[in-house]
């Protein structure tokens, strides 16, 4: 665990979001706002009205079908880009990160380049302590709190082991006789829910 790396420690808190964030698509619209469902109906009516005044003013406009096909193309996705820009507005701010900073980078880094590196960087959502339920980032090894090892180790052999771990995987260790009575696992902290 005393491995600096950041390689190593963007490494750990990937595989910790992985076993520990159970997102699901249906939960992660809810936290989309209003605004960004008005904003997507905007950018959809913009685009219908758009497209046809310039296919009106244009010296060799394309067919009727084509258009019907475009119109529908590009406004599906400027709907997904004003629904997404709601999105990366409220996960950044659960995350604990600058919402204002964010959702005005994917508005203007051109070609979605500002969304994939939200993607790419956005924080752990933070989880409540298992013991004092205080808010606990991934990126915490102890809760400040508390005190409390978020990430056990082997005492044997110092690897890493998951708290429903009976034995160590790496050296057999018992960690059933070094664990404490009625540990509980890392639960995420809903968004304006009270700690």
């Amino acid at each position: 665990m005393s491995d600096m790396n950041p390689l190593t420690e963007k490494v750990r808190v990937v595989r910790w979001r992985m076993s520990n964030e159970k997102l699901r698509f249906s939960e992660e619209l809810r936290i989309i706002p209003g605004w960004a469902y008005g904003l997507a109906i905007l950018l959809l009516v913009g685009i219908e009205i758009v497209v046809p005044i310039m296919r009106a003013r244009h010296a060799h406009p394309m067919p009727l079908a084509a258009l019907i096909v475009v119109m529908v193309l590009v406004g599906i996705l400027f709907v997904a880009l004003g629904l997404l820009i709601g999105y990366v507005n409220r996960d950044a701010k659960r995350r604990g990160m600058n919402a204002t900073l964010w959702t005005i980078m994917v508005i203007l880094i051109p070609n979605a380049i500002g969304y994939i590196l939200y993607f790419l960087v956005r924080e752990p959502l933070v989880f409540n302590c298992p013991q004092c339920g205080g808010a606990v980032s991934a990126r915490f090894n102890f809760c400040p709190k508390c005190k409390y090892n978020l990430h056990p180790a082997c005492p044997e052999c110092k690897n890493a082991v998951r708290t429903e771990d009976r034995y160590c995987p790496n050296c057999a260790h018992d960690l059933s006789a070094d664990r404490p009575a009625g540990e509980r696992p890392l639960t995420p902290v809903t968004p304006g829910a009270p700690a």
